[in-house]
């Protein structure tokens, strides 16, 4: 039941700390390596956070 309350709050796009926090751990690094890979959105996020803001506009959007 753990662990699919965990996948199922990392596929609805929910913060790693808090499911770190539901889990009971004090960081996300347990986290992240069990259940990052199920949130749809941890790795453009994390990409785009990490990336310079260049601001270049792309026509058409």
């Amino acid at each position: 039941m753990r662990h699919t309350h965990a996948s199922h709050l990392a596929m609805r796009g929910t913060p790693l700390v808090v499911i770190a926090a539901q889990l009971g751990h004090s960081d996300t690094r347990m986290v992240e390596k069990h259940y990052a890979h199920l949130a749809p959105s941890y790795v453009a996020e994390t990409i785009r956070k990490g990336f310079p803001r260049l601001g270049l506009l792309t026509a058409g959007l």
